[in-house]
Formats: structure tokens, C-alpha cells, sequence
């Protein structure tokens, strides 16, 4: 069961440094339902991160772009996130720190098709995303699962 843990950590690790390496994405994260408690989400990985704080961010089903993503298991898409319903620290805490001006977020499923984490990647600048940056996601989520 740990080995499995590790293998999927490093997976997942490396799944964000290939997206960011290959597309032309500012910043890639994934976050996760914690082990212990499902109400939690922590964003564990990241690259073209400007700093260490996302790792501090700790959300709950429904808040944050990793909570509604979790909670709908629906894929979002904004390129106003400035000026979104929901824009703010508290309801999105990642696009705050980062400085993300657009974004697009896919769940994560586990093999028994229960969603526990979000692949989100996104542009600090005017840069937009669209429907085929969402099925980009997938495509190289379906390659690490």
C-alpha cells in the first residue's frame, strides 16, 4: 500500500513538470483529497509555482476551484477569473496567490471512478483558455492513470 502511494505521488509529480514542460501553461497543480479526512483538499504539486504557498492552501468540498470541481465533478473553465461570481481569496485562494488570470480544471478519478483531486493549469496573463485546453488535460491525465 505505501509503495503504491509513492509510485502515485511521483506520478503525479511528474505529470505536472510534463504538462508544464510540453504546453505552454504559466502554472500546473494538482490537488488532493486528504488520506484522513475527505472534507480536505490540499494542492501537493506544482510547477511554474511563484512560490511555496500554495501548499498551505486547505479547502473543503464546494470552495475554491478544487472544491467545486470536486463537489460537480465537472470540468471549469474562466478567463476572467478576476471578475468571476466567485472571485476572491477565500473562494479562490490558488488563482490569488498564483496570480492566474485564466484557468481550466478537470477531476481526477481513482479506479473505482470516485473523483479525489483536481489537474488544474492555467495563464497569469491575457492568454485564454478553451475547451481543447481542457481535453489536453485529460489527454495526458489518461497516459499517468
Amino acid at each position: 500500500m505505501g509503495d503504491e502511494k509513492i509510485t502515485k505521488n511521483i506520478a503525479y509529480h511528474d505529470l505536472v513538470q510534463l504538462i508544464y514542460q510540453q504546453e505552454d501553461f504559466e502554472f500546473v497543480g494538482v490537488a488532493l483529497q486528504d488520506n484522513t479526512s475527505w472534507r480536505k483538499i490540499h494542492w501537493r504539486y506544482a510547477a511554474g509555482n511563484t512560490s511555496q504557498r500554495f501548499r498551505k492552501i486547505i479547502l473543503r468540498s464546494g470552495i475554491g476551484i478544487a472544491g467545486l470541481v470536486i463537489r460537480t465533478g465537472k470540468p471549469f473553465a474562466e478567463n476572467d477569473l478576476a471578475h468571476h461570481q466567485y472571485a476572491g481569496y477565500v473562494s479562490q485562494p490558488i488563482t490569488m496567490i498564483e496570480h492566474l488570470t485564466s484557468a481550466v480544471a478537470i477531476p481526477i478519478f481513482d479506479q473505482d471512478q470516485l473523483i479525489i483531486g483536481v489537474l488544474l493549469a492555467g495563464y497569469r496573463h491575457q492568454q485564454k483558455v478553451t475547451a481543447h485546453s481542457g481535453h489536453v488535460l485529460q489527454e495526458y491525465l489518461q497516459r499517468f492513470q
